[in-house]
């Protein structure tokens, strides 16, 4: 059956089944802006997405190794370093620094433009055809990206404003993620993908990282900062990962992006439950307007399980 049908999933799975996937996994991404804060407080930038990706590579290995999962076919694996780059590499880095320089809340509110990068990205792929409904959603969604971004003026020697920048072009990469990898998961096991992608991603973040590394002090990491950590690898990171990938083999690429919807609910609730952050009015009128721009998403056609060009 194909993703564009009713019933069960193109695998055999039914679409609550993939529903919940889904909704596991965004929240669990949700949770990350709040253990990142946490965890950042005495861990560098660097560092903490060096250790989350290393860490959630060989967590990874370990379960795919136990569910013995057949490996990527060598035809496929031409492609899977700019997938890495993608996916873990660029989206780690650009997510981690840009969590560092501006708010959770701002955070989780920009993240949930994913699904209009998505949309146009796949409209300039020819995977999805844009239509005055898609159009409406991107003019929405841009306008509150724009005034999120003014909140605390066009300044580039804000850190806000440079972390709000860092986080959009994180968007933009895991965007690209979403679009171009998921013909390869019609014929490949989704742990097995998503495994392949840490180990490959891990490599330029170690290596950018070194530096970093040389004035880390583990000793200075305060017990909150390594639990925080922890939860990172594997609540916000391995499980989220491996559901978000096993859904998007099932789905559409613009239905996995719209579930990014829950993260800014759930990360911006923790945030000011947790963190203590006070979002002020520009940033409910920017969230509003970003969450308008969803809206006129939520029925986008799926993408067909097509291979790429």
């Amino acid at each position: 059956m194909s993703a564009t049908s009713g019933g069960s999933g193109p695998r055999g799975e039914s679409p609550g089944t993939v529903h919940a996937a889904l909704a596991t996994a965004q929240t669990g991404f949700a949770l990350f802006p709040i253990f990142g804060k946490l965890a950042l407080a005495s861990i560098s930038p660097f560092v903490l997405a060096a250790i989350r990706v290393v860490a959630a590579a060989l967590l990874l290995e370990l379960v795919r190794r136990a569910y013995r999962a057949q490996p990527i076919p060598k035809a496929e694996r031409g492609r899977l370093f700019l997938y890495a780059l993608l996916g873990v590499s660029f989206n780690q880095v650009l997510f981690i620094l840009g969590l560092s320089m501006t708010t959770a809340i701002h955070t989780s509110i920009l993240m949930s433009s994913i699904p209009v990068f998505t949309m146009v990205t796949a409209a300039l792929l020819r995977h999805e055809a844009l239509t005055a409904r898609g159009v409406a959603g991107i003019v929405l969604a841009g306008a509150g990206a724009l005034l999120l971004l003014s909140s605390r003026g066009f300044d580039w020697q804000s850190r806000y404003f440079r972390g709000d920048l860092l986080l959009l072009a994180n968007c933009l990469s895991y965007s690209l993620f979403l679009v171009l990898s998921r013909p390869i998961l019609a014929r490949c096991e989704p742990l097995t993908f998503v495994t392949a992608i840490f180990r490959y991603g891990a490599i330029p973040i170690v290596l950018v990282s070194l530096p970093a590394f040389g004035n880390f002090s583990p000793s200075s990491v305060t017990p909150t900062a390594w639990v925080s950590l922890a939860a990172i690898v594997l609540f916000s990171t391995v499980i989220p990962y491996f559901l978000n990938t096993w859904a998007l083999a099932r789905t559409g690429a613009s239905r996995v992006a719209v579930y990014v919807f829950f993260q800014p609910l759930v990360a911006s609730i923790l945030a000011i439950l947790v963190l203590g952050e006070r979002p002020g009015w520009k940033t409910a009128v920017a969230a509003a307007l970003i969450f308008s721009g969803l809206g006129a998403t939520l029925r986008r056609a799926r993408l067909p399980l097509r291979p790429l060009p």
